[in-house]
């Protein structure tokens, strides 16, 4: 009866019974979906926002289906204009699998666990040497180069796993469950999706909210590889390669509000003719690294599609080509760092307030993921600080050595305020209980500070920041 029902849905969406998906038919078609000159800029714009104003866990947020990400969802997705709901497609292809097939499913939640914690693990050591940079801490682009190539190994290991389990559940698929499989795809592109569920009850699965969350990545995922092309696989958006900046979770904070072209246009408006042409080279240099990165992931999804057609998926060339496309995209992470740091270091104080502005119109995303080590939680948290206490900054002083520092004596800043310099006449030297007092309210505890920083409410990031301080004496 349900399987009745489910065809009938279909046929209410096409002049047939049932419809094979075509690429022709696509609402968009997504060659003409290239990453430019224009596409790139308007990433790295965005991403000197969201990097040189953000926090450890805005760079590390990675919203779902973003790692391991060689299974067409993107391209499906964007084909459909953005119409289709990757929880809808799940729950559409979770109905048409049966029970030994979306067992298969749930066996790969737990397979893929190790793995895919290995990626996070990987991409974080990424993120951490980023925000090195930002502090000035010492790395070679060499150095950052092998954590990009580790990061793509174990990212290309996890999509083996995943393309194994894809492959055993489409060889027991039948040809009735193909053609489902396919009139979802079509009705989903042709943006008739939301039609099937009259149709089509959901399979009952108990899981914890996490696994939930990922059975729906992993369902979506089988629906766009197993009814997809090699074109489908291969697309990929600009904001996939380099992604260690922060800009997704500043999206997400905005419930999609935000968008690249938009906050672009913002940040370069701020900016001199200078140092738009610093970011817009980086772009440039970008481009033919871009296309590196299609062919190499091009090659590791040859690898990972024979899996379809029931054939082993060859190790080995996993492994080199997922170092090859990790290195790559550490060489774009690269130059687009070092650009936005070239960036930074020519701002000027109303310049830094207006990039600071701007990111307060959305809302941040909390600091779940710092470390629970004080000082390493303290580092992280004043990558934010270092936007405007950077050694070669002329915005403010110094904070090398702050603790036990007389207050306003930082012999090469300066544009202290009268608010401070009076403030110095009683309160001679910067302990650790004045700074927290600081980092907790600048403007409270110093009405008329040139300081922007509205200041850190949490009492443990507060004594994490001064515990970091501490350690730069």
């Amino acid at each position: 009866m349900r399987i009745f029902r489910f065809v009938l849905a279909i046929a209410l969406l096409a002049s047939s019974s049932v419809v094979m998906a075509k690429d022709s038919d696509m609402i968009r078609d997504i060659t003409r979906e290239q990453v430019d000159e224009k596409a790139l800029t308007d990433a790295i714009a965005s991403r000197t926002l969201s990097w040189l104003t953000g926090s450890s866990s805005n760079n590390d947020y990675m919203s779902v289906g973003r790692m391991a990400n060689y299974f067409g969802f993107v391209g499906l997705r964007v084909a459909s204009g953005h119409s289709l709901s990757r929880s809808q497609v799940a729950k559409q292809t979770l109905s048409v699998l049966d029970s030994q097939q979306r067992n298969t499913l749930l066996a790969l939640l737990e397979q893929q666990k190790t793995p895919f914690e290995q990626v996070a693990k990987s991409r974080f050591a990424m993120n951490r040497a980023l925000e090195g940079l930002l502090i000035g801490e010492s790395i070679s682009e060499e150095e950052f180069l092998e954590l990009g190539k580790r990061y793509g190994q174990h990212e290309a290991q996890l999509g083996e796993i995943i393309a194994e389990a894809f492959g055993k559940i489409i060889q027991t698929l039948t040809a009735e469950q193909k053609q489902q499989l396919d009139a979802i795809r079509y009705a989903h592109l042709n943006g008739k999706g939301q039609e099937l569920a009259k149709g089509n009850s959901k399979p009952k699965i108990k899981l914890n909210k996490n696994d939930k969350k990922e059975l729906t990545n992993l369902a979506a995922r089988f629906l766009s590889w197993s009814t997809g092309s090699e074109a489908f696989n291969d697309f990929e958006v600009v904001g996939k390669p380099s992604q260690h900046f922060g800009f997704v979770s500043l999206r997400m904070a905005s419930n999609h509000g935000v968008k690249r072209g938009q906050v672009s246009k913002e940040v370069m408006s701020l900016l001199t003719a200078d140092q738009r042409k610093v970011l817009e080279q980086a772009a440039k240099s970008n481009i033919d690294e871009f296309n590196r990165f299609i062919e190499q992931r091009g090659k590791l999804m040859r690898n990972l599609e024979v899996a379809q057609n029931g054939q082993s998926i060859e190790t080995e060339k996993v492994l080199r080509y997922g170092r090859e496309v990790g290195k790559v995209e550490a060489s774009m992470t690269w130059s687009q760092a070092m650009a936005m740091l070239k960036v930074r270091a020519s701002l000027t104080d109303e310049q830094s307030q207006s990039l600071l502005s701007i990111r307060n119109k959305y809302t941040a995303v909390g600091d779940q993921n710092l470390p629970k080590n004080s000082v390493e939680r303290g580092r992280q948290l004043y990558s934010q600080c270092s936007l405007c206490h950077s050694d070669s900054s002329t915005t403010a002083p110094n904070l090398n050595s702050i603790v036990g520092r007389k207050v306003a004596s930082d012999d090469s800043y300066n544009n202290y305020s009268k608010a401070i310099i009076d403030f110095s006449g009683s309160h001679k030297v910067w302990t650790e209980p004045l700074l927290k007092q600081f980092i907790a309210s600048p403007k409270a505890l110093i009405p008329g500070t040139y300081m922007g920083f509205t200041g850190l409410r949490n009492t443990q990031d507060q004594q994490a920041l001064v515990d970091y301080l501490s350690s730069l004496n």
